[in-house]
């Protein structure tokens, strides 16, 4: 790089920095997150899977497009140095955002974090140039990591500790130093040399840059949208997104080109621990999809995997979601039968050992107040399916058989008026309308949108691959029959079972109460008002994270929308409006969160 362009962008930065007005705006430039020092002993917990399986869940592809896969490599971290910055591939840096370090091989011969993949046969449905590109996988936001004294306890289908909007932010600040003055001066001509190599004909360069260009004007245009309409104002932090609104937004809005569909993302939910979740028969918080088709290709749209909704041939449904990488981490997650795939974590030996005669007591507490929605242990579940499965006539109290002769459990479904916690995510998809334009629908609601468009998916791959026998498409479905219900959107939460809550916090949907103690305390005040989210230091009396400040983490503040710590609260009160029983005593407390450690 020459001098007099080193002179100058230093130069620029400096003068921005020293001023109070530009050191201000350099805030928007800048991404600060923590500099996680792991402890030295990394340990994993039984669940079900080889290690081989647990690295297939880490990186099997959906489909989903970060960036082009050599750009990815070749990207450069936003720093403000002229000289040249690290690589933003680097797995070092990554961790930074919470995600979980890996290992090199054929799978993840880069060696990303979990939940990045290769997709080495991903079409573009807009312009239909097949390239390798980097993606996001469901294993970057359901890979827990806990911290305690000189382990790092690792499990799998747990929420993770990432920031995701912190990553994204840094992804695309990456991208625009790179291809804008005077930060690309030098850095572009790296990244250029990077992706084509030493002895890049013009063509091959012009047509890069072309690329680039075209790829941040798209980015670009969205983001003059999104914060034209403050869509994305309310920021989720660590451990959270609200999903619903931004797979909508992604659908109805980027991929149907209509800038008017953008709706406010008010309603950050915690990433929810998946394990079992395949034999549910309904899933998300607010209870909304029962199809694993469209629950996983949703999800896939989610974290941009491409889909093409405008245009002549919109009804065509093009996209880049890879249906076999989703099924086959269906078929990781769900096992062979209920219960049988990833199983929940049993409380980690190198933890405190529970007190026994604490989870006895804590036991009879579970049936007497928590078992009517949560349902019981799940041996109790288990015996009760063995039951209805060989005893004609027999009416199981748990479980639900579907038009195929598949059974299910049968979560609690709890009006949101009782349970009395944030409204914002039942609320929010229940009130969604959008466009369909090209699609030539009119305006529907977020849950019939969600059904068309993943059932178009799910159609076309049919097709393309000549699947017609009924017996495989339900394979595929997961089991589901075509008759039974897919999305709904009422004013509902769902009560899960409890196995492995230990390993879910922060608490209620919407992650707004650190602890089980802070839950169950019958204390107003003990539902810290703000806390910190970043920290994975575990505390395993409280049972959660610690709440403190550390450098780069971020601020849960319970008054903001979507945030509210309120409902489910044990209080001797009237039952209803958030209130769902009577108050336990501190050894009462104690014995049940002692027994929900055991599950």
């Amino acid at each position: 790089m020459k001098k007099t362009h080193i002179a100058l962008i230093s130069g620029v930065i400096a003068v921005m920095a020293g001023t109070p007005y530009f050191g201000s705006k350099l805030d928007q430039y800048r991404v600060v997150v923590p500099d996680y020092q792991r402890p030295p002993e990394v340990i994993t917990v039984d669940q079900r899977w080889t290690e081989q399986q647990r690295h297939q869940f880490h990186h099997t592809s959906q489909g989903t497009r970060l960036l082009p896969a050599d750009w990815f490599r070749a990207l450069e971290q936003p720093c403000f140095s002229p000289a040249g910055c690290g690589l933003f591939a680097d797995p070092a840096y990554l961790n930074r955002f919470g995600f979980m370090p890996s290992h090199k091989d054929a799978v993840n011969p880069d060696g990303l974090p979990v939940g990045f993949a290769i997709d080495r046969d991903y079409v573009d449905p807009d312009d239909k140039r097949a390239y390798s590109v980097v993606g996001l996988t469901c294993a970057a936001c359901h890979s827990g990591e806990l911290y305690y004294d000189k382990y790092a306890v690792q499990i799998d289908g747990a929420p993770a500790m990432i920031e995701i909007a912190a990553f994204q932010k840094a992804l695309g600040l990456a991208l625009a130093f790179t291809d804008t003055f005077p930060m690309s001066v030098g850095r572009y001509g790296r990244f250029e040399q990077r992706v084509l190599g030493p002895n890049a004909t013009a063509e091959q360069k012009a047509e890069l840059k072309r690329q680039l260009d075209a790829y941040l004007a798209a980015a670009r245009h969205q983001l003059d949208v999104t914060n034209a309409g403050h869509i994305y104002d309310n920021p989720a932090g660590f451990m959270r997104t609200d999903a619903l609104t931004r797979i909508g937004n992604q659908v109805f809005a980027a991929d149907t080109n209509i800038d008017a569909n953008y709706a406010v993302a008010n309603a950050p939910v915690r990433f929810p621990q998946i394990w079992d979740a395949s034999w549910f028969t309904w899933v998300q918080y607010n209870s909304s999809i029962a199809d694993p088709l469209a629950r996983n290709i949703g999800e896939a749209l989610g974290v941009r995997a491409s889909l093409k909704l405008y245009g002549r041939d919109a009804a065509n449904f093009d996209n880049s979601v890879n249906l076999r990488g989703l099924r086959s981490i269906e078929e990781l997650l769900a096992g062979p039968a209920p219960f049988q795939g990833l199983a929940s974590p049993k409380w980690p030996a190198v933890f405190p050992p529970l007190d026994q005669q604490k989870v006895a007591a804590g036991a009879a507490l579970y049936k007497q107040r928590c078992q009517q929605c949560h349902l019981p242990p799940r041996d109790e579940v288990l015996a009760d399916l063995h039951t209805a499965s060989s005893e004609e006539g027999y009416e199981s109290k748990y479980w639900w058989k579907n038009g195929a002769g598949n059974w299910y459990l049968k979560v609690s479904d709890v009006e949101i008026d009782y349970v009395g916690t944030d409204r914002h995510e039942a609320e929010d998809f229940r009130n969604r309308k959008a466009e369909t334009g090209d699609l030539g629908k009119g305006v529907v609601s977020a849950a019939t949108g969600l059904d068309l468009v993943t059932t178009g998916i799910a159609d076309r791959f049919f097709r393309q691959q000549n699947i017609t026998a009924a017996e495989e498409r339900l394979r595929w479905a997961g089991g589901r029959d075509p008759r039974d219900p897919r999305v709904r959107d009422e004013l509902i939460y769902k009560a899960r079972p409890l196995n492995g809550i230990w390993a879910a916090a922060p608490y209620l949907h919407n992650g707004s109460v650190p602890t089980l103690e802070a839950l169950l305390s019958p204390d107003d005040n003990a539902r810290p008002a703000k806390f910190w989210m970043g920290s994975k230091q575990y505390d395993p009396v409280k049972v959660g994270y610690d709440g403190s400040e550390i450098p780069g983490a971020t601020l849960f503040d319970t008054t903001m929308p979507g945030n509210s710590n309120q409902g489910h609260r044990f209080k001797n009160a009237p039952r209803g409006n958030g209130v769902i029983g009577p108050e336990f005593s501190a050894a009462e407390r104690a014995a049940i969160i002692e027994y929900l450690k055991s599950l």
